[in-house]
């Protein structure tokens, strides 16, 4: 009789018992470095291989555009002012869980509208990344600072 109680009680514990499904690498950051993936976007920013710069970006960040119109957006927009990147460098990054912010500084070269003379400039842009099938995507980005303004692609300023 305590033989069967006690085969009873080890089963209800056995039966109330959680087995742990989860891995430990589902709350892990992607292994590859976000400043790798920043640095080889720009790397295909600067050849101007725009469908190498679409591997590296979330799909809000291209606009929800497929690649043949990513290519093309990309191609013309950047013609428009003849904007070119001369060189970048990576100055911090940041990864919290899931999420990373690469900070980068560009050297930048375009022809504002109303003016036949390049312009070169320097700015520091802050890349937002995101985990997207257990790799980096970029998702968003921001100037922070000497940022190219609107009155340098108008050539005048916008208070006139």
């Amino acid at each position: 009789m305590k033989l069967i109680f006690i085969l009873m009680f080890l089963i209800l514990v056995s039966s109330c018992a959680r087995v742990s499904t989860t891995s430990k690498d589902s709350n892990q950051p992607p292994k590859t470095p976000p400043s790798h993936v920043v640095s080889e976007y720009l790397d295909a920013l600067k050849r101007g291989d725009y469908g190498k710069t679409y591997e590296f970006i979330s799909s809000g960040y291209a606009a929800n555009l497929d690649l043949e119109s990513y290519k093309e957006n990309m191609k013309q927009s950047l013609q428009k002012f003849s904007w070119r990147l001369l060189g970048y460098q990576i100055l911090g990054v940041q990864v919290l869980g899931d999420q990373a912010i690469v900070v980068a500084e560009l050297d930048v070269q375009f022809i504002p509208v109303n003016s036949s003379r390049e312009t070169q400039k320097k700015t520091n842009v802050q890349y937002g990344l995101t985990a997207v099938d257990k790799k980096w995507k970029i998702s968003g980005s921001n100037c922070i600072s000497n940022c190219v303004s609107r009155e340098d692609f108008a050539g005048q300023s916008l208070n006139q």
